[in-house]
């Protein structure tokens, strides 16, 4: 089997972009062929499913939203006499398509960022906005290496938020606004005080994104055989 952390970043990329399509394109058929790889993949990387589920807890009020949105169904101006709010059938099947789209994609990002490291992000960016003149590439790759670099440190500080205020018992508050307003301000602070600290060190170092020295890019007979069967794969999701 095929390591994911061994193979090239560009081709990696290649095949999230390709599945990302599909999967948005695909319906309830080749969304269980893709959910079968997704398990594949999460037993060769040997991904701890505690991990998983720690990390997608944060989304499962984004997907109750969206599965609320697009199966209920409120009817203001209706003269019917019946109930204000109904639920649509057809609402439902399409909410859950989207709630598994939504989780599907969320694992591969996670994957992404799981067997990808920062630098090699950094190098393939960097490599991609070669053909583009006048396209800073090595800032726009710092920046998403960084970004990418970012999001476990978001992650742990708004896990420690969240501690912080239910040790003073903000849940008691019976206003959602509240609460969120309490959590989302002191999260965002935190933030921009920790990439402030690490601009301040930036600079400090003197660090150049034209000093640094990108990787080398290699890829093999393998990684192209990944790529066409991935996009074939992809191909047969949507036809399905």
């Amino acid at each position: 089997m095929i390591s994911l952390e061994k193979m090239d970043i560009r081709f990696k990329m290649a095949c999230m972009a390709l599945l990302s399509i599909a999967i948005l394109n695909a319906d309830a058929t080749g969304l269980i062929f893709v959910s079968i790889l997704c398990l594949v993949l999460w037993i060769s990387v040997r991904f701890p499913i505690g991990e998983l589920i720690r990390h997608l807890r944060y989304l499962v009020f984004l997907l109750l939203i969206v599965f609320l949105a697009r199966a209920l169904t409120v009817s203001f101006f209706s003269g019917d006499p019946g109930t204000l709010i109904s639920m649509d059938p057809e609402g439902v099947v399409e909410g859950l398509l989207i709630c598994w789209r939504l989780i599907i994609l969320t694992f591969l990002g996670m994957l992404w960022i799981t067997t990808t490291s920062p630098s090699g992000m950094r190098t393939a960016v960097e490599w991609l906005c070669r053909p583009f003149p006048g396209l800073p590439g090595k800032q726009v790759a710092t920046m998403m290496s960084l970004m990418v670099r970012f999001l476990p440190v978001i992650l742990e500080q708004a896990r420690e938020t969240s501690a912080a205020q239910q040790c003073r018992c903000i849940q008691n508050r019976k206003n959602p606004v509240y609460r969120t307003v309490k959590f989302s301000l002191p999260l965002l602070c935190r933030t921009l005080e920790t990439a402030d600290r690490l601009a301040d060190a930036m600079e400090a170092r003197c660090y150049s994104p034209e000093s640094s020295r990108p990787l080398a890019l290699k890829s093999g007979r393998s990684d192209w055989l990944v790529l066409i069967g991935i996009t074939g794969f992809c191909a047969l999701m949507i036809c399905l």
